[in-house]
C-alpha cells in the first residue's frame, strides 16, 4: 500500500499532518484504553471519550505543549435516537493556532445525565453550552449562567431533538428580538 491512506471507495485520502500525528501519539500514550474510539478522515482526527474523562482530556489537549489546542472552535450537542443506550452526544471542535491542527472530541450521554462545563478552560464555551442545553436538554454541571438564549422561558421541549414535533402547537415561542436577553 502507498504512503497515502486509501478509502473504501478507492480514493486517496489525506494523511494526518505531522503535528496532528504527534498529538495523536501524545493522547494515546496518556489515555490509552480510556479513549473509547477514534476516527481519521480526510486528515482530521476524532476521539470519543467517556463523560467522566471529558474535562480531563480537554484540559490535556489545551495544556500539553505538543498539542497546544488554544481555541475551542465550537461545542455542540447532537441527538441520535437510534443509539438507545446513549442518545445524546456533545462534540468539541478544538483548534491549535501554534501547531496548525484541529481535533474533535466526542462524548456520548445517557438521557438525563449532566456533563461538566468547560467554561473554566475556554470561557467561550459558555454560549455554546447554553445553546446545547436549550436545544437538546444537555445540562452542563457547574456552568455559571445556564439560561435560555433563543426561546422564551415557558417554551416546552428541546427544538433540535429529532423527536421534537414539526407541526402542531408547542408551549412558548421562539424569540425574534434578542435585545437585552443575552
Amino acid at each position: 500500500m502507498s504512503a497515502k491512506a486509501v478509502s473504501a471507495a478507492g480514493k486517496a485520502e489525506r494523511p494526518l499532518s505531522a503535528t496532528l500525528a504527534a498529538a495523536k501519539m501524545e493522547l494515546e500514550e496518556r489515555f490509552g484504553t480510556r479513549l473509547l474510539g477514534s476516527a481519521e478522515f480526510r486528515g482530521e482526527l476524532t476521539y470519543t471519550v467517556a463523560p467522566e474523562d471529558w474535562v480531563e482530556v480537554l484540559r490535556f489537549c489545551k495544556e500539553t505543549p505538543a498539542l497546544a489546542f488554544d481555541q475551542l472552535d465550537c461545542l455542540l450537542g447532537d441527538h441520535l435516537p437510534e443509539r438507545a443506550a446513549a442518545p445524546l452526544q456533545v462534540v468539541a471542535h478544538l483548534l491549535s493556532h501554534t501547531r496548525g491542527h484541529r481535533l474533535r472530541i466526542k462524548t456520548p450521554l445517557v438521557e438525563g445525565r449532566g456533563l461538566s462545563t468547560v467554561t473554566g478552560l475556554w470561557p467561550s464555551a459558555g454560549f455554546d453550552e447554553r445553546e446545547a442545553w436549550e436545544m437538546f436538554g444537555i445540562v452542563f454541571e457547574g456552568h455559571p449562567d445556564l439560561r435560555r438564549l433563543l426561546t422564551t422561558e415557558d417554551f416546552v421541549g428541546h427544538p433540535l431533538r429529532k423527536d421534537f414535533p414539526l407541526q402542531g402547537t408547542v408551549g412558548g415561542r421562539i424569540r425574534t428580538d434578542l435585545r437585552g436577553k443575552i
